[in-house]
């Protein structure tokens, strides 16, 4: 039974699953006032030059026709699937994203 218990054990590590590793931070940016957002598994954040960074728990995604959509107490953001040039380099980003923190609505690019 010992031996039937060692071979058996092995063999079932090898038909477990594991779960899959957290997906990598959302990233936006905007110039013209610079803004960051960071959307991560937990928050979403928005960082300002010369202001207190604005940070609110992670709601569930709303899935529109072009993108996805996350609305917290302060921070709403809309990221439609589309390229985005950030107008200051020849970088081409995969979304185009609106992000409004406390009334105030800033634009630029994502997906990095």
């Amino acid at each position: 039974m010992k031996q039937l218990t060692l071979v058996a054990l092995p063999l079932l590590a090898g038909c477990m699953s594991y779960p899959p590793p957290p997906a990598a931070p959302y990233h936006g940016l905007g110039t013209e006032p610079f803004w960051n957002l960071v959307i991560d598994d937990r928050n979403v954040t928005v960082i300002r030059p010369d202001e207190q960074p604005v940070v609110q728990p992670r709601p569930q995604a709303i899935i529109g026709v072009a993108g996805e959509i996350y609305q917290t107490p302060r921070i709403n953001v809309n990221i439609v699937h589309a390229q985005c040039s950030d107008g200051m380099s020849d970088r081409v980003y995969p979304d185009k994203v609106q992000v409004t923190v406390d009334g105030t609505q800033y634009n630029g690019c994502g997906g990095l």
